[in-house]
């Protein structure tokens, strides 16, 4: 309260100031001079007052503009973290995977995978076809590898990911592939429930893989971005041919 007085003298002096020479002027105790020369005062601490709210006014129009649109730094990370996303799969009761060949993640994690499927994971795998038009597009987007050498790798972790296994499956492995090149690489957790999250992965133009801009919305935080980024990946599933399953 003592700070809002403070901050409001001035206010508070102009209008005692207008009421006194007002009073003086219709009792004709003073001069004209007089309350000609406080009327100028009582205007140029009127004036003040007004550029001071301007130009508090002014700082903070700017700090919740920059509240309001962080730094693009502050948004995107470059690398998916391997840890993390091993705990997804661990922990998820269904979940996506979605890139051209997703290399690193089936090395990294196909063990993961498979046992998570064992006990009741639902997962599901969305990749370019092998041998397709699409994968010499990829070839040519990565710089680093070959059509035939993507191809090769991609058919060989995916032989590995849905190899028979011995003893009762409780989940579910589904593999598609597409006839072209996605924009992103996804990664979701429990997509359909309140907790779904998903991360994704921007593609990019003959760069390297941790270059990549990599942003994640959840359903609670980011509800809209979150369906339409879900339904982008229901209808490439949709459209997707079925490449290999378990059980």
């Amino acid at each position: 309260m003592v700070r809002t007085f403070i901050r409001n003298l001035d206010l508070y002096v102009t209008l005692g100031a207008a009421i006194a020479f007002g009073v003086l002027g219709l009792a004709g105790k003073v001069s004209q001079e007089i309350i000609s020369s406080g009327i100028l005062a009582v205007l140029a601490l009127v004036g003040f007052s007004l550029l001071r709210g301007r130009v508090q006014g002014e700082r903070i129009n700017e700090s919740l503009a920059g509240i309001a649109r962080p730094s693009a730094d502050r948004f995107f990370s470059e690398v998916d973290d391997r840890d993390e996303i091993r705990e997804m799969i661990l922990s998820s009761q269904e979940m996506w995977l979605h890139g051209w060949t997703l290399g690193t993640h089936l090395v990294t994690h196909t063990d993961d995978i498979r046992r998570a499927v064992a006990r009741g994971l639902h997962m599901k795998i969305l990749v370019i076809e092998p041998n397709s038009i699409a994968m010499g597009v990829a070839a040519g987007e990565s710089e680093s590898f070959s059509a035939e050498e993507l191809s090769s790798s991609l058919e060989a972790n995916l032989r590995r990911l849905a190899a028979p296994m011995a003893g009762a499956i409780a989940g579910k492995l589904e593999i598609r592939t597409l006839g072209y090149v996605p924009h992103n690489t996804v990664v979701a957790s429990d997509p359909a429930s309140r907790q779904g999250r998903i991360v994704m992965r921007i593609a990019t133009f003959q760069a390297d893989h941790w270059q990549r801009p990599t942003f994640t919305v959840t359903r609670q935080n980011d509800p809209n971005w979150y369906e339409f980024f879900r339904d982008q990946f229901d209808r490439k599933w949709d459209s997707a041919a079925p490449h290999a399953s378990l059980p």
